[in-house]
C-alpha cells in the first residue's frame, strides 16, 4: 500500500467515523513490528563475521523504512487522535464531563501500546486529564482471542486497582472518583473505557508510571478475578491539568420533608459539583463496624430522571422530574456515572454534572417547582 493508498484509506475510515479501517492497519502493523523484533534478533545472533556489512545494511534499510512510514503517516497524526476521539465523544460514554473536556482540546495525549501477552490483550492508553479533585485516563482494550465481553477495570467495587509510581520509586494506591465510564464493541472485541480516579496534578512535570492492576470479569452468576499488571510510564505535562474553582452558596431549601443547604459549587473543566448538606444526609455504621452510606431523598430525586441503557451505560430523561443544573434556562447534562463520590466526614452529599463555562444566571432545579439561584 503506498502514501497515496494509505492517507485515502484512513481518510476514508474518518470520513465515516468508523474506525475498523485503522484498526485492522493498526493490528498489521503491530504484527509487523513483532516480525520487524524477530528480524533484528536474528541479525544480530549471526556470529559469522563475513556477513557483518550485509547485517548492518539490512538494519539500515529497515530504519530508513520505519522513517520513511513515520514521515507517510505524519500528515494524519491529528486525524487520527480526532478518530480516537470519536469514540470518548460518542454516546457510547456517559461520562459528559470527557465528552466536553476533548471536545474543548483538554488533556495530554498518550497514544501508548502495552501488549498483554498473558491474557493476550492489547492495551492501547490514550489520553489522560486531572485537576485538583480527580484524573481521567482514557484506554481501550481489545484481543483476538479473549472474549472481553464481560472483562471490567472496576476500580470502585471490583478487584481492579491503579496505583501511582513517583520519580522518587513511592508508590501511591489511588482511590476510585465514581464509577467511571465503560463501554464494550462486540464486533471488534474491544472495550473502551474512561477511569475516573484521584489527583495526580501535583506531579506535573515528573516522569510516573501508573499501574492498573487485575480485570474484573462479571460472569451472570460469578465474579472473578484476572491476574494483570498495564504498566503506563510518562512525564505528565501541563496540558492534561485543569483547575478548579469554588463558589460558596449558602442555600437552603425543603424537599419531602427533608431540609437541605447548598454549601458551594466546584468549576473545572471537567465537571460542576454541587455539594450539600441536609437532616438525611449521613452514614450508618451497623454493630460490625461496616460503614454504609444512606440514600437521602435528594439523591432519590436526582437518580429519578436517570435511565438504563445497556448499549450507552447512564443517561437522561428531561420529562422526569429530577435534581437539574441550567445554564440561561438551558439545563446542563448530569453526571450519572459520578456516584457515589466519597467524601470524608460522611454529612456531604456530591452532585456532578457536566462542565459550565458561564456561572450567571445559573440555576438549580429541584422536582417540580423549587429553583434556587447558584451564579455569582
Amino acid at each position: 500500500m503506498n502514501k497515496k493508498e494509505i492517507r485515502n484509506h484512513l481518510n476514508s475510515a474518518i470520513e465515516k467515523q468508523i474506525p475498523n479501517d485503522w484498526d485492522r492497519l493498526e493490528a498489521k502493523l503491530n504484527k509487523s513490528m513483532k516480525a520487524d523484533q524477530v528480524f533484528h534478533h536474528i541479525v544480530h545472533s549471526q556470529q559469522d563475521k563475513r556477513k557483518q556489512l550485509t547485517k548492518k545494511l539490512s538494519v539500515s534499510l529497515a530504519a530508513l523504512a520505519v522513517a520513511f512510514i513515520m514521515i507517510s503517516f505524519t500528515p494524519v497524526i491529528a486525524q487520527l487522535q480526532a478518530l480516537y476521539d470519536q469514540i470518548f465523544t460518542s454516546d457510547h460514554i456517559d461520562d459528559p464531563g470527557v465528552k466536553i473536556a476533548l471536545e474543548s482540546g483538554i488533556g495530554q495525549t498518550i497514544d501508548q501500546t502495552f501488549y498483554d501477552e498473558e491474557n493476550d490483550i492489547s492495551v492501547h492508553f490514550q489520553n489522560i486529564m486531572t485537576d485538583d479533585k480527580e484524573t481521567k485516563l482514557l484506554l481501550t482494550f481489545l484481543s483476538e482471542e479473549t472474549n472481553l465481553e464481560n472483562y471490567y477495570l472496576d476500580l470502585f467495587e471490583g478487584s481492579t486497582t491503579i496505583q501511582l509510581q513517583t520519580e522518587n520509586g513511592q508508590t501511591i494506591p489511588l482511590d476510585n472518583v465514581g464509577w467511571g465510564s465503560r463501554y464494550y464493541q462486540a464486533d471488534k472485541n474491544k472495550v473502551v473505557t474512561a477511569l475516573s480516579f484521584a489527583p495526580i496534578k501535583e506531579y506535573i512535570g515528573q516522569n510516573i508510571r501508573l499501574e492498573i492492576h487485575d480485570i474484573t470479569v462479571y460472569n451472570d452468576q460469578s465474579t472473578e478475578n484476572v491476574e494483570a499488571t498495564w504498566p503506563l510510564d510518562f512525564t505528565l505535562e501541563k496540558t492534561a491539568a485543569s483547575d478548579r474553582s469554588v463558589l460558596d452558596v449558602d442555600k437552603q431549601f425543603t424537599l419531602q420533608g427533608e431540609s437541605y443547604h447548598i454549601k458551594q459549587v466546584e468549576f473545572s473543566p471537567l465537571e460542576t459539583r454541587i455539594i450539600f448538606t441536609g437532616s438525611d444526609i449521613h452514614y450508618y455504621t451497623d454493630e460490625s463496624g461496616e460503614i454504609y452510606e444512606i440514600f437521602s431523598k435528594l439523591e432519590h430525586q436526582f437518580l429519578n430522571a436517570r435511565v438504563i441503557d445497556k448499549e450507552n451505560g447512564y443517561g437522561v430523561d428531561y420529562n422526569k422530574p429530577g435534581v437539574f443544573l441550567s445554564v440561561n434556562g438551558e439545563k446542563v447534562a448530569p453526571n450519572f456515572s459520578k456516584g457515589e463520590i466519597k467524601q470524608a466526614n460522611g454529612t456531604e452529599y456530591v452532585m456532578v454534572f457536566a462542565p459550565v463555562k458561564e456561572r450567571d444566571n445559573l440555576v438549580l432545579e429541584v422536582g417540580e417547582g423549587i429553583e434556587i439561584k447558584l451564579g455569582e
